[in-house]
């Protein structure tokens, strides 16, 4: 499919464009790509990609906390989204509400063991349920996802032995056991980029794909942003 549609993209280009060059260049994700470009307009790509690694700001842990965190997907120094990390009144103001709800201590065991089986910071794991749901195990979005990881029961269908997916995925283990794997299933695939694991958890591998970056989606940078500031707090012991 992709062929056909390769073939017939350059149907339409002058006949300049398909006897171009061949300009080769790493995706976000550190794949090599290439593609073939007008003869001699390889050179201005190439200088437009170096510019957009240019405007890029890195995404530092060290901006969230000053302590070095065990598991920090992003590395420092990786690119990363802006996620303007000089955080305003009204975000710490939310982060100090979730650092001081009680369910972080009230499901604290639930999380520990569901991060330790799927092998995920517990830390990383909590900042995750605060953002999601604020720990409370009834809520159900407008989308209908549940529980305290907001998981859409065809998201949990392979994750969820039970029959009744709506109804385990309100019992704090089962939802949390299942949305760690989720979770690391998303680390898994986005090796080195924590932004993009938590972007896919909240707006779907797909946004991530057509982007090749954190989508430009106002919830979703808000919703990394968060979890990540959160995450690091939590690391931090507070």
């Amino acid at each position: 499919m992709a062929g056909l549609l390769t073939a017939a993209v350059l149907a339409l280009w002058p006949d300049s464009a398909v006897a171009g060059d061949v300009y080769r260049y790493r995706d976000p994700f550190g794949n090599a790509r290439s593609m073939v470009v007008p003869k001699g307009y390889a050179k201005y790509y190439q200088r437009a990609q170096n510019r957009a690694k240019a405007r890029a700001a890195p995404l530092r842990i060290a901006d969230f906390a000053p302590v070095a965190l065990a598991m920090p997907p992003v590395a420092e120094g990786d690119p990363g989204l802006d996620l303007g990390l000089n955080l305003g009144a009204s975000e710490n103001a939310r982060i100090r509400d979730l650092l001081a709800h009680p369910g972080m201590e009230s499901y604290r065991g639930i999380i520990s063991k569901a991060a330790a089986d799927a092998g995920v910071d517990s830390a990383l794991l909590g900042a995750v349920i605060a953002v999601e749901s604020g720990f409370r195990k009834d809520a159900r979005s407008p989308r209908g996802a549940l529980g305290l990881m907001q998981l859409m029961p065809g998201t949990a269908a392979s994750l969820v032995k039970q029959e009744d997916i709506e109804a385990a995925l309100v019992d704090p283990a089962t939802n949390v056991n299942a949305g760690s794997r989720h979770l690391r299933s998303l680390l898994d695939r986005y090796p080195g980029r924590l932004d993009l694991a938590l972007a896919a958890y909240n707006a779907g591998p797909g946004a991530v794909a057509k982007y090749d970056d954190v989508p430009p989606y106002a919830e979703t940078r808000q919703y990394v942003r968060d979890v990540i500031a959160l995450y690091a707090r939590y690391k931090n012991g507070h």
